[in-house]
């Protein structure tokens, strides 16, 4: 269920620094410039943009949804997000216990665990005032300025619908990134071919699973082999919960790869197409709002939002390349973890 929010002060907020180890993209956001054809070009432009943001993002997150399932089937501590009935946001620490069942962590345990080092402690913190502020925000909606809409999606929080407080989730998930890298540093899955690896030595102790390989073509789209013959994944049965939790990972994240190399060419051409385009429209806004019946005195602020708008498109090259980026290291980090030598 997704949960409506709305918020104030939030023009002012400042949004946290992420991770530099965290690859998610923000979205395009573009600003009104009350010129009806100008308002449906940029609205058009921005579309094929934010769908690659949303595709690099979904690889990211299957990357780092991967090396958390290995981390946790070594026996480390996981992090999830959850929204209650009333739409309250709970940060949760679980790991599973000797019998595979998922255990969440009671204060003790959890002080405990985050005794380990003072990075950790400092991230949950971080991450636990976060969830606060959002909750805080939630529960006294200051202003009825416009909502977003947000849901639960794998342990994270999904912005399903903009609007001010938009930026509160954001800090959200900026903050419990860092939280669940440092508990992956913690069982030492620090890339995506360690965690890869470690699926691969528990898939091959199932049997008739001997001869493991993964094969990525020229576009990037990934195969797992058994031998000759492609492994479905989602046929494989009876693993125990770790495991099955890091399979279903893996084969996330080779959808989303897949979901990558059929859509990323055509949205690329698309989103070029848009930015030169856009590139023509500074010069048009007075004529543009004389066009419109805007006041002579709406002129600067549409002056103003269609010269940020282009600029914001103009980032579409490098989303471009991001977005390449990510395909190509999934699948060099895939291929090289069925070469690292596995033990029995």
């Amino acid at each position: 269920m997704g949960q409506v929010c709305s918020g104030a002060g939030v023009s002012k907020h400042v949004s946290a620094p992420r991770d530099p180890a965290d690859k998610e993209l923000d979205p395009i956001e573009l600003r009104q410039t009350k010129i009806p054809d100008f308002d449906e070009f940029f609205e058009s432009a921005a579309a094929p943009l934010n769908e690659l943001v949303e595709i690099h993002n979904s690889i990211a997150e299957s990357e780092e949804n991967l090396k958390s399932a290995a981390a946790a089937l070594q026996g480390e501590t996981q992090v999830r997000l959850t929204l209650d009935h009333a739409g309250r946001v709970a940060l949760v620490l679980w790991k599973f216990d000797d019998k595979d069942q998922m255990q969440v962590l009671t204060a003790t345990e959890r002080d405990v665990k985050l005794s380990v080092s003072t990075e950790l402690r400092d991230a949950f913190d971080t991450s636990d005032h976060v969830v606060t502020n959002l909750n805080s925000a939630l529960e006294k909606p200051p202003t009825s300025d416009p909502l977003c809409e947000f849901a639960e999606k794998r342990g994270r929080l999904l912005v399903t619908k903009r609007g001010q407080l938009d930026v509160l989730v954001r800090d959200v998930n900026v903050a419990v990134f860092t939280l669940r890298k440092l508990l992956m540093i913690q069982a030492h899955v620090t890339s995506l071919s360690e965690a890869a690896k470690v699926l691969l030595t528990e898939l091959a102790k199932v049997e008739d699973m001997g001869a493991l390989s993964i094969a990525a073509d020229e576009n990037g789209a990934v195969k797992i082999m058994n031998g000759d013959d492609e492994l479905d994944l989602r046929k494989i049965k009876n693993l125990r919960a770790p495991v099955a939790q890091l399979r279903d990972a893996m084969v996330d994240l080779v959808d989303n790869v897949q979901t990558a190399v059929n859509s990323v060419p055509e949205l690329v051409e698309s989103s070029a197409a848009f930015v030169e385009e856009a590139k023509a429209l500074p010069a048009k806004v007075p004529d543009a709002v004389s066009n419109s019946g805007l006041g002579i005195t709406e002129m600067p602020k549409a002056a103003t939002a269609t010269t940020v708008n282009v600029k914001a498109l103009s980032n579409g090259p490098k989303i471009a390349r991001a977005t390449t980026v990510m395909i190509q290291y999934a699948g060099r980090e895939l291929v090289q973890a069925a070469a690292i030598p596995r033990g029995g």
